[in-house]
């Protein structure tokens, strides 16, 4: 029989060191996880509300944001940057908002398994307060807020996607919350928008470990300060 088509199984060895390596990676993802989240649970209501009105400030100035015609927001959890207030300036601005909601198990043929999906629905415009009180939210799949009967936005339409995160480093390396619903999305070929993370100063730290699923993102938006990367 030919070996054409067929590719030979590495040594043993270095399966063994593959797998290591992966584990040590998720190892080291997990603990960074935990290390962020005990922070975040530390700052105060007035912390997190100041944070949230500079990081606005900052996201309305940038050329991709003012430009953007349908941008991508998360609805915030509390250990997130409180994004509505974003969401309330581009519906006064005419600009389509567009949030995530996670889907059902698809079909993964390259694991062999099931993954879960996640798509862009449109938000409405409403003039409630917070993100609880749009009359079209409800609690999704984890809690996470979103639109549950609401038309797809095509991911060819999207401008600017606001992407959430425990942590970021200075090379726009994440890390979320491990589920990949991020990395999954961010990494279709249709899609060509700006990646931009809003974050609290202690989520952007000197290293994020990363493997080949990781999609690292093009700007990083805190307080103080907004970081840029050339892809």
């Amino acid at each position: 029989m030919g070996s054409e088509g067929w590719t030979p199984a590495p040594p043993a060895g270095k399966v063994g060191a593959i797998v290591a390596e992966r584990d040590g990676i998720v190892n080291a993802k997990a603990r960074l996880r935990r290390e962020i989240l005990d922070g975040l649970a530390r700052l105060s209501p007035d912390e997190r509300l100041a944070a949230g009105i500079l990081v606005t400030r900052h996201l309305v100035r940038l050329i991709p944001v003012a430009e953007a015609d349908t941008i991508m927001v998360f609805l915030s959890m509390p250990t997130e940057v409180d994004t509505w207030p974003l969401i309330r300036w581009a519906w006064r601005c005419g600009k389509r908002i567009a949030v995530p909601r996670l889907g059902r198990n698809t079909p993964n043929a390259e694991a062999g398994a099931r993954v879960q999906s996640m798509a862009a629905v449109h938000l409405p415009p409403a003039g409630a307060a917070r993100a609880a009180g749009h009359p079209a939210v409800r609690p999704g799949a984890f809690g996470i807020l979103t639109v549950p009967d609401a038309p797809v936005v095509p991911t060819g339409d999207i401008d600017v996607v606001l992407v959430p995160c425990v942590a970021v480093d200075r090379r726009g390396n994440r890390l979320g919350r491990g589920g990949g619903y991020y990395d999954r999305f961010l990494s279709q070929p249709d899609l060509r928008a700006a990646r931009i993370v809003p974050a609290f100063r202690p989520q952007v730290v000197d290293h994020v470990p990363t493997d080949e699923r990781d999609v690292p993102v093009d700007m990083v938006v805190t307080a103080g300060e907004v970081l840029r990367f050339e892809r």
